[in-house]
């Protein structure tokens, strides 16, 4: 049995002596101590308690062990306190070089051995990140080297690498004192030589911009505005630090935190593009509430590439903004092999599958409650962290479109965290995709195909537009203004920088091309309305909301010859009367 008291030792010596009766013979067979000593120790501990055995050992008294003077044996303590494994040696070594006291390690292991302790408390001595300046901190690493200590026991006292001890001593040796300058073990792209203030500036601007954007975001936004490759990550997390700290930056976002789950294990992805235009992936995503009323971002995403190939907002999650967008990114980037999406009630609608299954494109769905098989969920958080705070802030629909097409390019353009390990460097969605399309598809072809029409009107002054022998209402506000007007599935819509302003059932003759008859007609109040109040309030049957033109109807010319009239038509007697007076007046 070991103990680390001789107190307690001696105590267990003698305990079953005083409690338990036995002789002194006995318990010197049983511990294998002397009899004469064990006796010893249970008279003095009888006579003058614990502290009698303070004056007694467990061997019996020897002569005086080796003595070093009070100098010399304080600095061995110390040594052995901030640095317990250092060997016998190394401590010979420091006293002769520090003191020239010369001694042996034989000698110092009998003068330790009555203090030696199996337990060493961590004390707070400097270490080498601790100095306030760098010159002394490797002046430090000299002087130790100097006075004897080991490389390996300088390394693990100062808590540095070895490989940092070796470099400091070469330089040291090579140029004497000017090898511990700064620049000379620290290399040029070291953080502290990075962390400038107009480093602090660029951070913090960006800081100000995207809130929740993380130091990968950061960095990536960096990259994007400099000309030179910008710090590390974690460089752009010490300076993200010091900014929250100093500057009054926003915090760190507070619910990627706490919604963080303690473990995630891996899921299953069962949709993994393989090559480009391999798979889309197209989803809603609800964006702010405005006046009650919820806008929403529709995005197409190429998953190889993790590009949004067509973005935009509208008020309304239905088929017809749905295919817009498809449109319009089916006939920028061509036709993907397959489309995924979840099941929502525009994704199975049966005209949607049938313009897919006509253009060879498969349908896929993920399965219900499984939002993770989805690829754009993973960069509709990039969505949140970039913009949300922007479509937060805005007030109306059209700030809103703003806030979402400026998020389009810079997450575009700004490295991906799924290409940081690409081989062919390429980090941003767009330098991946790069000039590659898809299955080429002809736009009369994909016009036909979609079933639809669309064409641009000015607005009248009244808020009327003209088309195909229709007057049709868009929106007094938006006088003398471009408007789209889009014809699908028996729908006609009227836009203005994809906002929907109206909306009518219609009558549209496909083989034709023209529009036979129009009904229901619905408005939708949105920013462009004007806020003066009409003079006379009209209700919706006196308020007559499209209106056909009448037809022209050119008839036969009919050629009609010159035909001289008569001044007055008098007869003949009237006339030689007032011939008879005129010339009675002149002889007169």
């Amino acid at each position: 049995m070991h103990f680390i008291d001789p107190l307690q030792h001696d105590y267990e010596v003698v305990r079953p002596i005083i409690l338990f009766g036995e002789t002194a013979a006995e318990r010197s067979r049983q511990t294998g101590i002397d009899r004469t000593v064990v006796g010893d120790k249970a008279r003095r501990f009888v006579t003058h308690g614990m502290m009698g055995l303070a004056d007694g050992r467990t061997q019996p008294p020897a002569g005086e062990g080796p003595r070093y003077p009070e100098a010399i044996a304080g600095y061995i303590f110390y040594l052995k306190q901030r640095y317990p494994p250092i060997h016998l040696r190394e401590i010979v070594r420091i006293l002769r070089r520090k003191f020239g006291y010369t001694t042996n390690h034989h000698t110092l292991k009998r003068f330790l051995e009555p203090y030696e302790t199996p337990l060493q408390l961590d004390l707070d001595f400097p270490t080498f990140a601790s100095f306030a300046d760098a010159y002394e901190a490797r002046w430090t690493v000299v002087r130790m080297a100097a006075e004897g200590w080991n490389k390996t026991s300088i390394a693990a006292c100062l808590k540095l690498s070895r490989a940092h001890v070796y470099t400091i001593l070469e330089a040291f040796e090579q140029e004497g004192f000017e090898g511990l300058a700064d620049h000379r073990t620290r290399p040029p792209a070291h953080p502290d030589n990075q962390m400038s203030l107009p480093f602090f500036k660029e951070v913090l601007d960006l800081q100000h911009a995207y809130p929740r954007a993380g130091r990968f975001r950061i960095h990536g936004l960096l990259a994007q505005q400099r000309d030179e490759p910008p710090p590390s990550d974690a460089t752009v997390g010490r300076a993200m630090a010091i900014n929250r700290q100093c500057h009054g930056a926003p915090g760190p976002w507070q619910s990627a935190r706490d919604d963080q789950p303690e473990h995630v294990r891996s899921r299953h992805l069962p949709y993994r593009p393989a090559y480009p235009h391999h798979m889309w992936f197209m989803d809603i995503r609800y964006l702010v509430q405005l006046d009650g009323s919820w806008v929403y971002s529709i995005c197409v995403l190429e998953g190889y590439s993790r590009k949004i190939v067509a973005g935009m907002v509208s008020p309304h999650q239905d088929l017809t903004a749905v295919l817009q967008l498809l449109c319009a990114a089916l006939s920028e980037y061509g036709c993907p092999q397959a489309l995924v999406s979840d099941n929502g009630s525009v994704f199975t609608a049966g005209g949607y599958l049938a313009i897919l299954r006509a253009l060879d494109i498969e349908p896929l769905h993920i399965e219900k409650g499984k939002p993770w098989q989805h690829l754009i969920e993973a960069q509709f958080k990039g969505q949140l962290r970039l913009a949300d705070f922007q479509f937060e802030q805005a007030q109306t629909l059209d700030a809103v479109q703003h806030a979402h097409a400026a998020f389009l390019e810079p997450f575009n353009t700004t490295r991906h965290w799924a290409h940081r390990q690409r081989i062919d460097g390429h980090r941003t969605p767009v330098d991946v995709l790069g000039w590659r399309r898809g299955r080429p598809v002809e736009a009369k072809p994909l016009r036909q195909l979609f079933g639809r029409a669309e064409f641009l009107r000015t607005v009248n002054r009244y808020g009327f537009v003209s088309g195909q022998r229709f007057y049709i209402y868009a929106e007094s506000g938006l006088s003398r203004q471009r408007v789209l007007i889009w014809i699908y599935e028996g729908e006609l819509s009227i836009e203005y920088k994809k906002t929907l302003v109206a909306r009518y059932r219609c009558d549209y003759d496909l083989t034709q091309g023209q529009l036979q008859g129009m009904s229901h007609p619905t408005l939708y109040t949105t920013d462009f309305t004007p806020p003066q109040l009409e003079l006379i309030e009209l209700d919706d049957a006196q308020w007559i909301k499209f209106q056909r033109r009448p037809s022209r109807t050119y008839g036969k010319r009919i050629a009609m010859l010159g035909q001289q009239l008569s001044l007055l038509a008098l007869g003949t007697s009237a006339v030689i009367l007032l011939a008879l007076k005129a010339i009675g007046r002149v002889w007169r």
